[in-house]
């Protein structure tokens, strides 16, 4: 339950402490006081969305924090799952803050944590009902997972879930290669066609384009280059004259070494003219080479031939990628996709296998859980109508419709199973049962989910419920009567009610008093619980107004004594 709860600097709030016990809480004031703040940071507290504007003027943070003791194995199974330590001879305690720079901090049992975590283990320890939570009600689609909550489906869900999920990914891979198989005639004649045209290229050398844009380089000037390269060969080391630079070294290389014995430089000049001699023959030798096109009998048929080559390489890189291995790889991919065409149908059979038996499976399970539904209709619609005849509704006619969804004589799976569940209601004698969007009353509607709660509120869920003016569109003896189911609510789930009604008010275990004052001109909103001279002033306020009198003293102790005749019958 909620022990303790701290809320700093959101709007009229600076500063609120307040401790709680279990049973049945309320929570009066006058309208504006800051109850629904209190509501809004409590929701804050659980993950929900809080504009920055709430932070109090002036303030740079907020912060919304609360203790809780007794937590049920349900909360410590979900920390293990989600990694959030605990300690079970401690408390359980959730923090969050947010600062004027739109960041939030959030922290359960001291260590950091997520948004998504905090909404998760949250959800486990309180559940707040308001106004708004009635008009959602009105959606059918809320109808199946409350019904679910009362059914203890979960055992179920989980595992039929993840078939579930399973079936969408194996469908949407089906429906995939369908799809793709409309197009399969055309598209294995594009990858045919692709594939043989690089095959036809018979492409080996990832550096050919390279080598070939070389020997085109060379054969485009094949004339000047046999010219130069050969009068290169010439002048260095052999002509049809004799004189070569070659032959007047060796002229030099002689003479030198005929001077040696009188001239002591000459061994050391003999060297080095030996040395540019070898390295003359060496770079005549190269320009022939480079000059010499051995196996080309025509340079320009060659030349041709090369450019021919090169212009089929850059087509298929135009078309196919940047490079030779570019183009490989794509003919790679193109063989096999053309391997899954050719191998889809196939394919597409052992999925619609694999589905219809998963299917199946999924259809087993859904049965059990339409089963485990059908029968908690019977027995929550029972409920539901004893306490709305209760409620002053004694005329109502209500019931879980539980239909198996079909189509073309097969069940048609949702993320739930395969049913259709709506609340089916009549508050009139002779009406016939429509749904529940068909009620015009809000007061009506309150009713209905005080019922549900009730209903619910032994079964594994929040651990504290919060009711945020559920006595709106109700009065008098019917006032009463909501308190009183809320009493009897408290004997399982600790229960907070914020309310207007004095009958409501009258009933509660303990009654905390919201107020807003002015402190160094700025106004402020604490809370007290109240004692017992004060709970009596308090319900003759709200009986009376604001000028009270004796009467009205007297009949707010009436009241109170009345409530615990009530509650003690219970």
């Amino acid at each position: 339950m909620l022990d303790f709860l701290h809320i700093e600097n959101i709007a009229v709030i600076k500063k609120l402490d307040i401790n709680f016990e279990k049973g049945f809480n309320v929570l009066t004031g006058e309208t504006g006081a800051g109850k629904s703040i209190i509501i809004d940071s409590i929701s804050m507290l659980l993950g929900g969305k809080i504009s920055k504007e709430l932070i109090r003027h002036g303030e740079n943070r907020a912060i919304v924090s609360a203790v809780f003791s007794n937590v049920n194995e349900d909360v410590y199974a979900l920390c293990d799952e989600l990694g959030i330590p605990y300690d079970t001879e401690d408390n359980f305690s959730l923090y969050r803050c947010i600062t004027i720079e739109g960041k939030s901090i959030v922290k359960i049992n001291s260590s950091p944590a997520t948004i998504a975590q905090l909404k998760s283990i949250g959800g486990k320890l309180i559940n707040i009902h308001g106004q708004n939570d009635n008009q959602s009600f009105l959606n059918k689609d809320s109808h199946i997972r409350l019904l679910d909550e009362f059914a203890n489906t979960e055992k179920l869900l989980p595992e039929y879930s993840e078939l579930y999920h399973k079936l969408t990914s194996l469908k949407t891979e089906i429906n995939s290669l369908l799809e793709a198989n409309k197009q399969k005639d055309t598209m294995v004649d594009i990858l045919k066609y692709q594939i043989k045209e690089i095959n036809s290229a018979k492409l080996k050398d990832l550096d050919e384009e390279v080598k070939l844009i070389s020997l085109s380089n060379k054969l485009k000037g094949a004339e000047k280059i046999v010219k130069y390269a050969n009068n290169v060969y010439k002048a260095l080391l052999q002509n049809e004259s004799g004189i070569s630079a070659s032959v007047l070294l060796d002229k030099a290389i002689d003479s030198l070494s005929k001077l040696s014995d009188v001239m002591p430089d000459a061994n050391e000049m003999l060297e080095q003219l030996q040395g540019f001699k070898y390295e003359i023959e060496d770079i005549a030798d190269r320009a022939r080479s480079y000059g010499s096109f051995d196996g080309i009998s025509d340079p320009q048929k060659e030349l041709d031939q090369v450019e021919d080559r090169l212009a089929l390489i850059q087509k298929l890189e135009k078309k196919y990628g940047r490079t030779i291995e570019d183009v490989l790889k794509f003919k790679e991919n193109a063989e096999e996709k053309l391997s899954l065409f050719e191998t889809a149908e196939n394919k597409i059979e052992d999925l619609k296998f694999e589905y219809k038996s998963l299917y199946l499976e999924a259809c087993k399970i859904a049965k059990d859980i339409h089963e485990i539904r059908e029968h908690a209709s019977k027995s929550l619609s029972k409920q539901v109508k004893d306490a709305l005849e209760f409620l002053d509704m004694p005329k109502v006619d209500f019931q879980i419709d539980v239909r198996i969804v079909e189509k073309d004589s097969k069940q048609v799976l949702n993320s739930l199973g395969f049913d259709d569940v709506e609340f089916m209601i009549a508050t009139n004698v002779g009406e016939e049962l429509s749904s529940m969007s068909k009620i015009a009353s809000g007061g009506e509607l309150a009713r209905i989910m005080l019922a549900l709660k009730s209903a619910l509120s032994d079964k594994k869920g929040a651990q504290t419920i919060i009711f945020d003016e559920i006595d709106t569109g109700v009065s008098g003896s019917t006032s009463q009567k909501i308190g009183i189911k809320l009493a009897q609510i408290s004997t399982n789930t600790q229960t907070f009610c914020v309310t207007h009604s004095a009958q409501i008010a009258s009933l509660a275990e303990r009654h905390y008093f919201i107020k807003k004052t002015e402190i160094e001109g700025r106004a402020e909103t604490s809370g007290s619980l109240l004692n017992e001279e004060e709970k009596i002033e308090e319900i003759a306020r709200i009986i009376g107004g604001i000028d009270l009198t004796v009467k009205q003293y007297d009949a707010a102790k009436e009241l109170i004594s009345q409530s615990r005749e009530i509650l003690k019958a219970l």
